[in-house]
């Protein structure tokens, strides 16, 4: 059970922009390790977050900044503004390997911390001094002090005491556990059962499917339900049949922490039900379809509606499901994978009882796992570790600031962003996002495959981008979430429940394009098509990304990159296809669409040649909507970067002018070092290229580049062959 319900379809309607140093997460909630990522588009029951959100409804302004107060944790030092010129490695020739001459002193000599998967200049760095914030302002709340800022403050603050309470983990939230199993014990017929994995899916635990409000993808005016195949415990569908030495280790390593963590929970059978569940997954992970396909929109739109969902799972007690979920009158239904529904609805025919208990106990025990005793989050990490190489578990202080963060993340945001984030700050990048989103005008005007009517449609969406920058314009309400100081794994369920139920209160009334589906806090942005926006949390508006302090193409080449990744989103492979309202259509011609897919094609290609680690490729499918996003990106970015500074005197740090500086700020944003397993993974698992292939990628795509630091036409990162989409 997690603290807050995941997102359906993030990965179709949605690009996040920052790194996430847990394992991946199985469908639906597509998990996404390194960058930018997506976060949710909807809520959805039964599954894990990615990027968690807070619960409650708008009701009030930005708070007013809260007083100087001491700090209970000393932050990490920011970068000073500006490039940095030590993290250069001036051996290397930036022609032949741009992010080993722009990040090689800074590889060399920082090492991994041994809690971490991977560490970053830029994302981790920030994350770290954004967790220490964090934790003075928890700390404060939870011994009761003042916080102007925030009216649920003692809310915040009792949630972490809780959770840095470890005993407590060890028998309240125990006893807590207990009795969800017990209820499951209970079990007897096929409407206790749909009755049954609606409360679980109301807790957040990832039962057989994942249930929540959704834009209607071809009416964007409207919210319905959705319901998406899941219930997985490994990262991924294909984890399940890979042959490889690896995977085959993983599989048996995953069914080993099953039978350890059920044994924890009482189960005198443990080894036995744990091959039960593991047979149990692979039959629903042959039923699901694979991360490529799911990136397609239109494979995943199937309005069948409750009618429909009856039909296509009999077995399955719809109306006792959606009563005790909390949606008792929902009719209006997208199904993502019928198949994986009628494959679900099979599993249930066989009315075997026994099996479906113990799994739905291993769901219980999953889900609340992190809220438990040292047993239970050690042999967590025990199973994690394969996928992360991490060598130690983080402190319990980061692990309780990042369960606070999903549970009430804008309320603890609140107090954070008065310490960040300045109204110099904020106008600043909304300049920088007009100006970007000038540049893609300007380009598209000379884009040679379009005609003009699609070049009329395009300009009419990029008009109707919608930019959010630093925090909501009004918070969600916490009025109605209990928190208590006993049990952390009830304050998680309760967490759990509120969001379940703001989430699902939502359909069938009018969008709300006010709504964030990132804390502010996060180190992160995202664009979003089915409502065609872009988002820029405070948490990532910090140095090394942006400053009002740092030179101009220092935070052009951080932030600016940034939004021009997000904004080229709103046009890649998947998000073109949905207009400027939002709707998912075709509104270019067949002539247009083909000329597109041709160069979408050549970026594919040019990605699937790149090596992560060891024998591993990247998949060029998988991360085509954010390579296309890089390529786009960075030459906005540049381009945005000319206008700004024309007629102005050049600069110059280190010997590089305007534009190489611009350049390297962006490669230093993802110097990153990796852990071997960490980097598989994410090849495996994640839209999103590892960090050499983001910065060469598209520097070796972009002719600005080449002429900025003079590479000669054949060199790798000025190649006669270029892929261009925009």
């Amino acid at each position: 059970m997690r603290t807050v319900a995941a997102a359906l379809f993030c990965f179709l309607l949605c690009c996040r922009s920052g790194p996430d140093a847990r394992p991946p997460e199985p469908p639906p909630a597509a998990a996404v390790p390194a960058s930018p990522a997506n976060p949710p588009a909807t809520q959805v029951t039964g599954a894990q977050p990615t990027v968690p959100n807070a619960a409650g409804q708008p009701t009030a302004s930005p708070a007013p900044a809260a007083p100087e107060r001491p700090s209970a944790a000393a932050a990490p030092q920011a970068p000073a503004p500006g490039i940095d010129l030590s993290a250069l490695d001036r051996g290397v020739n930036p022609c032949e390997d741009f992010y080993k001459f722009a990040c090689g002193s800074w590889l060399a000599r920082t090492p991994i911390p041994e809690d971490r998967p991977r560490w970053g200049r830029a994302f981790s760095e920030v994350l770290e001094r954004n967790e220490a914030r964090l934790r003075d302002i928890l700390e404060q709340n939870s011994r009761g002090e003042p916080d102007p800022a925030n009216p649920f403050a003692q809310k915040v603050g009792d949630f972490y005491a809780t959770c840095m309470d470890e005993q407590k983990a060890e028998t309240a939230s125990f006893a807590t556990l207990q009795k969800e199993l017990q209820a499951i014990d209970q079990i007897n017929d096929s409407r206790a059962l749909a009755r049954r994995v609606g409360d679980l899916h109301r807790a957040g635990a990832r039962a057989f499917f994942g249930f929540g409000s959704r834009q209607d993808a071809k009416d964007a005016t409207q919210v319905i339900g959705g319901v998406d195949q899941g219930g997985l415990g490994l990262p991924d569908r294909d984890y399940y049949f890979r042959t490889d030495k690896k995977s085959q280790e993983l599989r048996a390593l995953y069914v080993d922490h099953v039978g350890r963590m059920l044994s924890m929970a009482g189960d005198a059978e443990a080894p036995e039900h744990a091959q039960r569940i593991f047979q149990l997954e692979t039959a629903l992970a042959k039923a699901s379809i694979d991360r490529v396909a799911r990136r397609d929109p239109n494979k995943m739109y199937h309005r069948l509606d409750r009618s429909g969902l009856l039909t296509t799972a009999p077995h399955f007690e719809w109306n006792d499901y959606f009563a005790t979920v909390g949606a008792p009158d929902v009719q209006a239904i997208n199904v993502t994978v019928p198949d994986f529904f009628r494959a679900v609805d099979g599993l249930l025919a066989r009315g075997n009882l026994d099996d479906v208990r113990v799994y739905l106990k291993w769901r219980a025990i999953e889900g609340a796992a992190d809220s438990l005793g040292a047993r239970f989050v050690d042999d967590r990490f025990r199973y994690n570790r394969a996928l992360t190489g991490e060598k130690v578990l983080l402190p319990r202080w980061k692990r309780c600031v990042q369960m606070t963060d999903r549970a009430l993340g804008e309320a603890l945001g609140r107090t954070f962003v008065t310490t960040t984030v300045g109204a110099e700050g904020k106008a600043m990048a909304k300049e920088m996002i007009v100006n970007i989103e000038k540049a893609f005008e300007a380009n598209l005007a000379t884009v040679e495959w379009m005609d003009q009517a699609a070049k009329k449609a395009s300009l009419y969406k990029l008009h109707k981008i919608d930019n959010k920058v630093a925090y909501p314009e009004k918070w969600r309400d916490y009025t109605k979430l209990a928190i208590g100081r006993e049990s952390l794994l009830e304050n998680v369920l309760n967490a759990a429940r509120f969001e379940t139920a703001r989430d699902l209160a939502k359909i069938g009334k009018p969008v709300d394009r006010g709504e964030w589906r990132m804390t502010p806090p996060t180190v992160n942005a995202y664009y979003s098509a089915s409502l065609n926006e872009m988002v820029f949390p405070a948490g990532i508006m910090q140095l090394p990304f942006f400053s009002p302090e740092a030179p101009v193409p220092s935070n052009y080449g951080g932030l600016g990159m940034v939004m021009g990744h997000e904004l080229t989103h709103g046009f890649d492979d998947q998000g073109r296809k949905f207009d400027g309202d939002g709707n998912l259509r075709e509104w270019w011609s067949s002539r247009v669409a083909k000329a597109y897919e041709e160069r979408a094609s050549c970026v594919a290609k040019q990605y699937d040649g790149y090596i992560a680690v060891d024998d591993v490729h990247l998949n060029g499918r998988l991360t085509l909507g954010e390579n296309i996003g890089d390529i786009g990106g960075l030459k906005m970015m540049i381009a945005a970067l000319r206008a700004k500074r024309e007629d102005q005197a050049p600069t110059n740090a280190g010997g590089f002018n305007d534009e190489q500086q611009a350049f390297i700020a962006f490669a230093q944003v993802w110097c990153t070092n990796y852990r071997p397993e960490a980097a598989r993974t994410q090849a495996l698992t994640n839209p999103h290229s590892t960090a050499q292939w983001r910065v060469n990628g598209p520097v070796s795509d972009n002719p600005d580049f080449a002429n900025a630091f003079k590479c000669a036409a054949g060199s790798s990162m000025a190649p006669v062959n270029r892929c261009t989409v925009w």
